[in-house]
């Protein structure tokens, strides 16, 4: 098992899951696994999923307002989209997956859709989390046309986010 910082250990024992223990200390336990199947702190979106991952680089932060802005290219060329952020951990994140997937798959090249995993600490996407005032997940956030986030404010459901999309597509 990889070798955790201290700030992971706190986490962990903050919100009361219990490392992997036996033999096999590389095996992914049955409790600290998403969906995928993946450990907890990895992605659960990959490249075949049509769903892109962001990074705390990703986005620009102005430091007078705090407002944040992504700068990947995919949205500079739309001028829009949606950014779900997840834990991979979460079982609403978990249940949200195959939702997702049909989602960017369905208005691929029309409106895009990203993640951020909130616990990839190797990136920041903690301290982004924190920036954009994320406190339950998942957390849905929006771009306006000069792409920084806004919140979304209704349901977090697979109908709404079809609405939102649906009359935010020109």
């Amino acid at each position: 098992m990889l070798k955790k910082s201290n700030k992971i250990n706190k986490i962990l024992e903050a919100k009361n899951i219990k490392e992997c223990s036996g033999k096999d200390k590389n095996k992914v336990c049955q409790n600290n696994s998403n969906k995928t199947g993946k450990n907890m702190y990895e992605d659960m979106y990959d490249q075949n999923s049509g769903i892109i991952e962001l990074k705390y680089k990703d986005f620009m932060i102005n430091k007078k307002t705090n407002n944040i802005q992504c700068i990947h290219p995919l949205f500079k060329d739309m001028n829009r989209g949606i950014i779900i952020f997840y834990a991979p951990w979460c079982q609403h994140c978990n249940n949200m997956y195959d939702d997702l997937i049909e989602l960017s798959i369905n208005y691929m090249n029309i409106f895009p859709i990203a993640v951020v995993n909130v616990e990839d600490l190797k990136n920041k996407n903690d301290e982004l989390s924190s920036k954009a005032n994320v406190t339950r997940y998942p957390t849905m956030k929006v771009l306006n046309k000069e792409l920084y986030l806004e919140d979304y404010n209704n349901d977090l459901t697979k109908d709404n986010i079809i609405y939102y999309i649906n009359m935010n597509l020109y």
